[in-house]
């Protein structure tokens, strides 16, 4: 789709002729020609840009194609698509409304790393994040003090002429006038780099890969238009004793056998600090005891998850003879019906 005014890219009238169509190219091919602009993208893109529409314009077939279909003109004769013919429509109300297609600052993003018990609470968090913002010399339009000349194709307006295909002049970027001598401090770019400090308020109970937005903290834009937004994405370090399950915590609480058969209080872990809990005897291996309220915020909505502690038997790798001695007695020690589940086991093993 030509969605570039092709006459206000070579900087010529709809009526010009093919003499004047031919000096506007020479003129602004030299400009932007790679062997004189070198690896710059920008030059690169108006060459593009300047070659494509003389390749229309200076074919008197597809030259009256153009004049004929306007934004809907395809340099392959193709039907426009639907979503073209919306780009098209967008373009024709927003001309008649009087809208200016300003272009949004880019966004940024930023990776911050948070322990599980910033989430647990919830903090605010500065960060220093490389970002454009408007240079205050120039108030962003890259011109020195008196270094602005009025743009001489549109008149000082910024947008090309016509009634349906009226977009950003080509030679001024839709700023009405062109940079005659550059602001010296951000080069006539417009803007500047820095190093801000932005503080982050993180909610608690966010997750790994969530994202926090902080409006207006990202680039500047070219010229006129909002500045970009500032894209937090939250990373949870992993704990060496809480396991996260959504709101909810588990933890692995490594016990003796002789705590699990007689019992025992047992100092564990919580985001607050520790507590103690009642371990009764005869406790198997693989019980869960839970502590209501204990875990992590409820995002949008009142309380917390619970805390899950997970018994596990931690068997001695290494036994002394004697010790090895003192345990095979007392397993014998033991009366027939003291292992149930093992007993009904062997006795399913055999039964096969």
């Amino acid at each position: 789709m030509a969605h570039r005014d092709l006459y206000n890219v070579l900087g010529v009238s709809r009526g010009a002729s093919q003499d004047d169509i031919k000096k506007a190219y020479r003129k602004l091919a030299l400009q932007w020609h790679p062997d004189r602009t070198g690896n710059d993208d920008e030059a690169s893109g108006r060459f593009k840009e300047v070659t494509y529409a003389y390749k229309v314009l200076s074919d008197p077939t597809e030259r009256a194609r153009y004049d004929r279909l306007g934004p809907l003109y395809t340099p392959d004769g193709r039907p426009p698509r639907p979503e073209d013919l919306n780009d098209t429509v967008s373009s024709v109300v927003g001309r008649w409304f009087g809208r200016k297609n300003e272009k949004k600052g880019e966004d940024l993003r930023y990776t911050l790393t948070l322990t599980l018990e910033e989430v647990a609470k919830g903090s605010t968090r500065r960060v220093v994040v490389p970002r454009k913002a408007r240079c205050s010399a120039c108030g962003g339009d890259g011109a020195a003090p008196q270094g602005k000349a009025l743009c001489e194709i549109c008149d000082g307006t910024g947008r090309t002429k016509g009634l349906l295909l009226r977009t950003d002049c080509f030679h001024c970027d839709g700023k009405g006038f062109t940079i005659v001598e550059p602001c010296g401090e951000c080069h006539g770019e417009g803007r500047v780099e820095l190093e801000d400090k932005i503080d982050v308020n993180v909610p608690g109970g966010v997750a790994t890969g969530q994202k926090l937005r902080v409006s207006g903290k990202g680039n500047a834009p070219l010229g006129a238009g909002a500045v970009g937004d500032l894209f937090v994405i939250v990373n949870v370090a992993d704990h060496p004793l809480f396991a996260r399950r959504g709101e909810d915590l588990v933890v692995e609480m490594p016990t003796t056998y002789a705590e699990l058969a007689l019992g025992a209080d047992i100092d564990v872990p919580t985001l607050d600090g520790r507590t103690t809990i009642r371990v009764p005897p005869g406790t198997p291996p693989g019980r869960i005891f839970r502590l209501a309220g204990r875990g992590l915020p409820r995002i949008g909505r009142s309380g917390r998850g619970d805390l899950h502690l997970q018994v596990v038997l931690e068997v001695p790798e290494q036994l002394a003879a004697d010790q090895r001695d003192a345990l095979q007695s007392w397993s014998s020690s033991l009366a027939e019906d003291a292992h149930p589940r093992r007993r009904s086991f062997d006795e399913a093993v055999r039964a096969r």
